[in-house]
């Protein structure tokens, strides 16, 4: 009986190691296959390319890419999308604040002045809106402040109230008048209950609007508000000199001998204060204090400015710095 028992058990283990040998077998056969298989795959990687599709391979320039197995040409980054390096897979988003116009970029390029970027993948700028401006790189553009204003599309800045007017509120398209009881305020004034009385320092603007190129508009010192007491007298200047006023804020200091036709501060003439570049009364125009000017000198009592900042071009007339280019 026992006998019986044993010659069963190892006719049994003897049919199971045969039938795990033949299993066996079979998968280390399918994982031949397999490797060999693999071994055999020619495919260009993606990041890669090739005429055929298959090695030899080269790795997709900055700006393309390919994201499959055997691509036979890389595909551009969109609008809005750069790949900066060689064998990418994929193309990646400007983020908010940036942009770009043209397929196969590397990089974003800031969102230039008088414009915003909200979103990420930008193709295109969005323009600022009247009440609005922006000096470049901005996901929003910001409100002007109380007492500031604009009324034109793309403004790289604001323009200050002028003096008898006000804006009490972020974000307004104009300034108003303050009141003929209380007709005296100074530039920029942020409250109506900050017109006063009593006169200030500036006479009342009769008018306060904005050019359409932009120009704010101009606040006036009342000139019983300048002080010329204790002055020294005006020196004696050569020929080709004038004597003109140096100011401290809103108050002559003092006279220097300056040459109009080549002084940078006072080019053409002397200057009766200087705010943002603008040609005062005289004419006499300070060079350095033009807006977003990089290179500029006062040649023969005029402006000459060379270059511009990064985003600006010297104007038709050479007369300013504008955007390099209108959308």
């Amino acid at each position: 009986m026992h006998f019986s028992k044993l010659v069963v058990f190892l006719v049994l283990s003897a049919s199971a190691h045969t039938s795990l040998s033949h299993k066996q077998r079979r998968v280390d056969r399918r994982n031949k296959i397999k490797l060999a298989m693999r071994g055999s795959d020619t495919r260009c990687l993606a990041g890669t390319y090739s005429a055929t599709g298959n090695a030899p391979c080269t790795s997709c320039a900055p700006g393309t890419y390919s994201k499959e197995y055997g691509q036979t040409r890389c595909i551009q980054a969109r609008a809005g999308y750069y790949v900066p390096t060689a064998g990418q897979t994929t193309e990646t988003a400007c983020k908010a604040g940036t942009y770009n116009s043209n397929p196969g970029m590397t990089g974003c390029s800031t969102c230039p002045p008088g414009y915003m970027c909200p979103n990420d993948s930008l193709s295109m700028p969005q323009q600022c809106s009247p009440g609005r401006y922006s000096k470049g790189g901005e996901k929003e553009c910001p409100k002007c402040p109380a007492g500031y204003f604009n009324n034109i599309h793309k403004a790289t800045d604001c323009c200050q109230c002028a003096a008898g007017w006000f804006n009490g509120n972020a974000g307004n398209t104009n300034c108003q008048m303050c009141s003929n009881q209380y007709p005296y305020s100074n530039p920029g004034t942020p409250a109506q209950n900050q017109c006063t009385a009593k006169p200030g320092a500036w006479a009342p603007s009769k008018t306060c609007q904005q050019g359409t190129n932009g120009d704010c508009p101009a606040s006036f010192p009342r000139p019983s508000a300048i002080p010329r007491r204790h002055l020294k007298p005006k020196p004696k200047c050569k020929v080709n000199e004038k004597a003109c006023p140096i100011f401290s804020s809103l108050q002559v200091v003092r006279y220097a001998c300056l040459d109009v036709q080549s002084n940078l501060e006072s080019c053409g003439d002397c200057i009766t204060y200087a705010f943002d570049g603008r040609p005062s009364r005289t004419g006499g125009r300070d060079c350095s204090a033009i807006p977003f000017v990089n290179e500029v000198s006062c040649s023969g009592g005029h402006c000459d400015i060379r270059s511009c900042q990064p985003g600006y071009i010297v104007s038709l007339d050479g007369s300013s710095c504008v955007l390099a280019f209108q959308l």
